[in-house]
């Protein structure tokens, strides 16, 4: 692959009118943190690096040792449809404390390793999210519509979403309104993990600035109203090896699809905690509703954790179902590669396919119950998943912190699993 060379991607933003360029590190949890320069001041941090406060940053870096160089990716630059902002995702350069807690070296690394072992990956994310309004002080779904309902006005506001992604490069998607009232999907399509990650982020700012627009709020907090169908993000995985499907056809998975299922199966446990990293998503996490409980598999069975997509005889893919939108997307993609690969060398086997619905069978293993018996797994196991120490104790330091402030303000997680507290709204909405 040729090399991107930062100067000529400054010089192209400059000769298309971009005045100012957003330079964007993810922090622990996945949201997006940055810093905005003029088009010209810009240039030199192309070519330097970015300088910032890692210790202001949940996970860079302590007080003591707080100045963390960012460098940019000149490969992650996306233009917001609406304006002259270019936002430019990067990496953690220096010091290598800080580069050893960075989630998007991670997802790197487990890329190069899926590489070297002779596979690619393909990442398809299908985001799911809620438009809401506040009337009487309250939040409630945009609409009462149901899946693939055509009447709700709010479904202009989501193919406006649709058109300013295309117009970002994301790529055309359809959208269609979802099983709960006010509930819709955007597919981001097939990428490369790194661009699928940092594409997801994008997206999510899109649709909050373009339902922000017309007097909406786009909320991908996963369980935002009790009842319904919860948010997921859906990751859609698809191995090639030598340039070919690695994942079987002729209507069933071959074997290297059935060993990397395998894989995500065994790990699914220390993958919720960073797939599903909010106490609101074990909320999501419950029987019914097209949300995973149980360690299964299954063709085109929605109820399982991992679905084989088949449409006629076509099998192209796994569908992990576990994630959902507030999911840090490098930690992730990088956790998912890494069990898929291990299930590849370790030659994991798989429980059989399962022909019914994952909430009716007995005597199989379930999803953590809620968020902290998530992160006693993730504590527990995160070495076999090649998570640097460093970063698994940033991680484990915000998340267990999160757990006890839900405890201390809503009360115990026996009495409060089957409602949407107040704290959850103002923490996640």
């Amino acid at each position: 692959m040729p090399t991107v060379e930062p100067l000529d991607v400054w010089r192209i933003l400059k000769g298309a009118g971009v005045k100012r360029v957003l330079y964007i590190v993810a922090d622990i949890t996945g949201k997006p943190r940055g810093v905005s320069f003029h088009i010209d001041e810009a240039k030199r941090a192309f070519n330097e690096g970015v300088p910032f406060d890692g210790s202001s940053v949940p996970s860079y870096a302590r007080v003591h040792e707080s100045d963390v160089l960012a460098e940019p990716d000149p490969s992650a630059v996306y233009v917001e449809p609406w304006g002259k902002t270019a936002w430019v995702f990067c990496r953690i350069a220096d010091p290598p404390s800080a580069a050893a807690r960075d989630p998007r070296l991670l997802l790197e690394r487990a890329v190069d390793k899926l590489r070297a072992n002779g596979y690619a990956a393909t990442i398809g994310i299908e985001v799911e999210f809620f438009l809401v309004r506040f009337e009487g002080g309250r939040v409630v779904p945009a609409d009462e519509g149901c899946y693939f309902d055509v009447q709700q006005p709010p479904l202009k506001v989501v193919e406006r979403i649709e058109a300013a992604a295309r117009r970002a490069g994301l790529g055309g998607s359809k959208v269609h309104h979802e099983v709960a009232p006010g509930q819709y999907e955007y597919n981001l399509p097939p990428l490369d993990p790194m661009r699928a990650a940092d594409s997801f982020l994008f997206l999510k700012h899109i649709a909050s600035t373009v339902a922000g627009a017309h007097g909406l709020r786009a909320t991908f907090m996963p369980k935002p109203f009790w009842g319904v169908n919860g948010s997921g993000a859906h990751v859609h995985l698809s191995l090639r090896a030598l340039g070919e499907n690695a994942n079987g056809g002729n209507g069933s998975m071959g074997e290297i699809g059935v060993l990397c299922l395998a894989g995500v199966l065994k790990y699914s446990k220390p993958l919720a905690a960073v797939a599903a990293p909010t106490v609101n998503s074990y909320k999501r996490l419950i029987p019914h509703h097209e949300a995973p409980t149980r360690l299964v598999w299954g063709y085109a069975n929605r109820s399982a954790l991992v679905r084989v997509p088949r449409y006629g005889s076509s099998i192209a893919r796994i569908e992990v179902r576990e994630p959902d939108p507030l999911m840090n997307p490098y930690l992730t993609l990088a956790l998912l590669l890494t069990s898929a690969l291990k299930g590849l060398e370790e030659g994991i086997e798989p429980p059989e396919p399962l022909a019914a619905s994952a909430y009716d069978v007995s005597g199989t293993e379930e999803t953590p119950s809620n968020l902290q018996a998530a992160l006693q797994e993730f504590e527990r196991t995160s070495y076999e998943l090649e998570v640097p120490g460093e970063l698994a104790s940033a991680y484990l330091e915000v998340k267990k912190r999160e757990w006890r402030e839900y405890i201390e303000a809503a009360g115990p997680w026996e009495k409060t699993w089957n409602r949407i507290t107040d704290w959850e709204y103002e923490k996640y909405l």
